[in-house]
């Protein structure tokens, strides 16, 4: 049976055309199916961590605020390694350290910027512990002789020794008599609690109008006149360089060391990096 090529094709088309018109009734009779393409929105993870940041950060600031308030404290005190309040943590557990094994204390106003590296890697070649350091950015005598803030941190971490390095916002100060009262009042603190202490005094930038007099009148043999030292100043102009800070506390641990305060003779020759692991940040105008 021979069969027709042109008849094939004349079925196939006229098979096509019916179901073309099949899907076309079909058409007239339901809502044809919408397909939407959207562009997907690729988001800046860089950013989007920042802003989670920002508003944990933000979250923080109000728990710390409400504390303050709930306390009724005069200044913040704010512990960046666990991000929480440290008067709120009054059982808060400090270092342990081996018998035999010096516990330092830095403290002071914000010269501890300079200082806290050089006193870090300074104990850990001599054999001691720098247990934390508190940093209170625009204090003085006065708020360190006046509150209880300094019997606070002698409470918490029971240091055998603190370099007490402070003075450089009072380089104006006129009231040095009541300069004497908190001074003598910081010393009977370091004597209560038995406690060496080195003082170190201001590095200033500009000639003082009589604190540094007063305090090394007031300190004695305990403290450390780093005014007569010429040292390289910051950017801002006010604070020692980093460099600056190396080559003063070099100056400092040897003359501790000297008056049997500390052990600090083993030299150190370069500065590790900074770790903020142990820095407490306070601040006079988070009370205001």
């Amino acid at each position: 049976m021979s069969s027709n090529p042109s008849s094939y094709i004349r079925k196939a088309g006229f098979g096509f055309i019916l179901v073309f018109l099949l899907f076309l009734c079909n058409g007239l009779h339901n809502k044809p199916l919408l397909i939407e393409i959207k562009q997907v929105e690729i988001k800046n993870l860089k950013k989007t961590k920042a802003l989670e940041t920002s508003e944990k950060d933000k979250k923080i600031s109000k728990v710390i605020s409400d504390s303050i308030l709930k306390q009724n404290l005069k200044d913040s005190i704010f512990d960046v390694e666990n991000k929480k309040y440290l008067f709120l943590k009054p059982g808060l557990t400090p270092v342990d350290t081996p018998d035999g094994v010096e516990r330092v204390l830095l403290l002071g106003d914000s010269q501890l910027e300079g200082l806290r590296s050089p006193v870090s890697a300074y104990c850990a070649k001599n054999g001691h512990v720098l247990l934390a350091s508190a940093v209170y950015y625009g204090s003085s005598t006065k708020q360190w002789g006046s509150t209880d803030t300094l019997e606070h941190f002698l409470k918490l971490y029971k240091p055998s020794v603190v370099f007490f390095a402070i003075g450089l916002n009072e380089l104006f100060v006129l009231d040095l008599d009541n300069r004497v009262t908190y001074i003598n009042n910081i010393i009977k603190k370091f004597e209560d609690y038995h406690v060496r202490y080195y003082w170190i005094g201001p590095s200033p930038w500009t000639k003082d109008k009589g604190i540094i007099t007063t305090m090394r009148d007031a300190v004695g043999e305990c403290f450390f006149a780093s005014h007569e030292l010429d040292l390289e100043r910051a950017s801002d102009g006010r604070h020692p360089s980093k460099k600056a800070s190396k080559i003063w506390f070099d100056k400092v641990a040897s003359s501790c060391t000297k008056k049997k305060i500390l052990d600090l003779s083993k030299y150190v020759d370069t500065l590790p990096k900074i770790k903020y692991d142990k820095t407490i940040i306070m601040n006079v105008n988070d009370s205001k």
